[in-house]
Protein backbone atom coordinates (compact mmCIF):
# COMPACT_ATOMS: atom_id res chain seq x y z
CA UNK A 1 0.00 0.00 0.00
CA UNK A 2 2.73 2.69 0.68
CA UNK A 3 4.18 2.81 -3.42
CA UNK A 4 0.53 2.73 -4.35
CA UNK A 5 -0.64 6.17 -2.39
CA UNK A 6 1.23 8.26 -4.73
CA UNK A 7 0.17 7.29 -8.10
CA UNK A 8 -3.37 6.91 -6.98
CA UNK A 9 -3.29 10.64 -5.89
CA UNK A 10 -2.02 11.21 -9.64
CA UNK A 11 -5.13 9.52 -10.99
CA UNK A 12 -7.21 11.27 -8.93
CA UNK A 13 -5.46 14.52 -9.64
CA UNK A 14 -6.24 13.70 -13.00
CA UNK A 15 -9.66 12.52 -12.77
CA UNK A 16 -10.72 15.83 -11.06
CA UNK A 17 -9.25 17.94 -13.25
CA UNK A 18 -10.93 16.52 -16.31
CA UNK A 19 -14.27 15.59 -14.58
CA UNK A 20 -16.05 18.16 -14.64
CA UNK A 21 -15.97 19.32 -17.91
CA UNK A 22 -16.51 15.13 -19.07
CA UNK A 23 -19.19 14.93 -16.73
CA UNK A 24 -21.12 18.06 -18.68
CA UNK A 25 -19.97 16.76 -22.26
CA UNK A 26 -21.59 13.27 -21.25
CA UNK A 27 -24.71 14.92 -20.63
CA UNK A 28 -25.17 17.18 -23.67
CA UNK A 29 -23.42 14.69 -26.38
CA UNK A 30 -26.17 14.56 -28.56
CA UNK A 31 -25.87 17.98 -29.28
CA UNK A 32 -22.19 17.92 -30.42
CA UNK A 33 -21.78 14.49 -32.23
CA UNK A 34 -24.78 14.32 -35.05
CA UNK A 35 -22.75 12.63 -37.96
CA UNK A 36 -19.83 10.25 -38.10
CA UNK A 37 -17.48 12.36 -39.20
CA UNK A 38 -18.25 14.90 -36.73
CA UNK A 39 -18.02 12.01 -34.11
CA UNK A 40 -14.43 11.03 -35.61
CA UNK A 41 -13.39 14.70 -35.63
CA UNK A 42 -14.58 15.30 -31.97
CA UNK A 43 -13.13 11.67 -31.06
CA UNK A 44 -9.57 12.65 -32.34
CA UNK A 45 -10.09 16.21 -30.08
CA UNK A 46 -10.94 14.69 -27.09
CA UNK A 47 -8.17 12.15 -27.46
CA UNK A 48 -5.34 14.90 -28.18
CA UNK A 49 -7.18 17.00 -25.10
CA UNK A 50 -7.46 14.36 -22.40
CA UNK A 51 -3.26 13.50 -23.60
CA UNK A 52 -2.73 17.42 -23.38
CA UNK A 53 -4.29 17.20 -19.93
CA UNK A 54 -3.09 14.00 -18.52
CA UNK A 55 0.85 15.57 -18.95
CA UNK A 56 -0.13 18.53 -17.50
CA UNK A 57 -0.81 16.72 -14.31
CA UNK A 58 1.95 14.99 -14.13
CA UNK A 59 4.09 18.27 -14.48
CA UNK A 60 5.32 17.02 -18.04
CA UNK A 61 3.95 19.44 -20.51
CA UNK A 62 5.96 22.25 -21.72
CA UNK A 63 5.75 23.70 -24.53
CA UNK A 64 9.14 25.03 -26.70
CA UNK A 65 7.55 28.26 -27.81
CA UNK A 66 4.41 30.02 -28.46
CA UNK A 67 4.05 28.31 -32.25
CA UNK A 68 3.77 25.24 -30.53
CA UNK A 69 1.08 26.37 -28.35
CA UNK A 70 -0.84 28.56 -30.88
CA UNK A 71 -0.67 25.45 -33.47
CA UNK A 72 -2.34 23.07 -30.58
CA UNK A 73 -4.70 25.54 -29.77
CA UNK A 74 -5.76 25.55 -33.46
CA UNK A 75 -5.63 21.86 -33.75
CA UNK A 76 -8.05 21.95 -30.99
CA UNK A 77 -10.39 24.25 -31.93
CA UNK A 78 -10.71 22.61 -35.34
CA UNK A 79 -11.93 19.22 -34.08
CA UNK A 80 -13.72 20.45 -31.51
CA UNK A 81 -15.36 22.72 -33.09
CA UNK A 82 -18.90 21.35 -32.33
CA UNK A 83 -18.33 22.56 -28.94
CA UNK A 84 -17.17 25.53 -28.68
CA UNK A 85 -20.24 27.09 -28.47
CA UNK A 86 -20.29 26.15 -24.74
CA UNK A 87 -17.07 27.67 -24.77
CA UNK A 88 -17.98 29.56 -21.12
CA UNK A 89 -19.14 26.45 -19.85
CA UNK A 90 -16.34 24.57 -20.22
CA UNK A 91 -14.06 27.00 -19.19
CA UNK A 92 -15.65 27.58 -16.02
CA UNK A 93 -16.14 23.90 -15.84
CA UNK A 94 -11.82 23.41 -16.50
CA UNK A 95 -11.10 26.01 -14.28
CA UNK A 96 -13.26 23.93 -11.18
CA UNK A 97 -11.38 21.11 -12.80
CA UNK A 98 -7.84 22.96 -12.30
CA UNK A 99 -8.51 24.50 -8.57
CA UNK A 100 -9.57 20.95 -7.98
CA UNK A 101 -6.55 19.64 -9.33
CA UNK A 102 -4.10 22.33 -6.84
CA UNK A 103 -5.69 20.82 -4.26
CA UNK A 104 -4.37 17.10 -5.15
CA UNK A 105 -1.04 18.32 -6.37
CA UNK A 106 -0.87 19.39 -2.29
CA UNK A 107 -1.76 15.83 -1.06
CA UNK A 108 0.47 14.49 -4.08
CA UNK A 109 3.67 16.52 -2.24
CA UNK A 110 2.56 15.98 0.98
CA UNK A 111 2.48 11.76 0.38
CA UNK A 112 6.21 12.03 -2.00
CA UNK A 113 7.39 13.71 0.80
CA UNK A 114 6.46 11.09 3.39
CA UNK A 115 7.40 8.45 1.56
CA UNK A 116 10.60 10.09 1.17
CA UNK A 117 10.90 10.31 4.82
CA UNK A 118 10.03 6.96 5.51
CA UNK A 119 13.14 5.88 3.20
CA UNK A 120 15.50 8.37 4.95
CA UNK A 121 14.30 6.89 8.34
CA UNK A 122 14.82 3.09 6.71
CA UNK A 123 18.17 3.82 5.64
CA UNK A 124 19.28 5.55 8.71
CA UNK A 125 18.00 2.72 10.55
CA UNK A 126 19.47 0.32 8.49
CA UNK A 127 23.47 2.17 8.97
CA UNK A 128 22.72 2.34 13.05
CA UNK A 129 22.33 -2.00 12.75
CA UNK A 130 25.30 -1.87 10.47
CA UNK A 131 27.46 0.07 13.11
CA UNK A 132 25.90 -1.30 15.85
CA UNK A 133 26.96 -4.63 14.67
CA UNK A 134 30.26 -3.91 13.90
CA UNK A 135 30.86 -2.90 18.05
Amino acid sequence: MKGIKVPLLYLLSFVVSIGPVAIYFFANRDAYIETAPQGVKLSCGIVLLLSVALLKSLGKLKFPSRTVLFALVFILCYLLGSVLNDLLVFSFLALVGEILDSICQVFIRRAKEERLSQKMAEKTADEIKKVLGRV
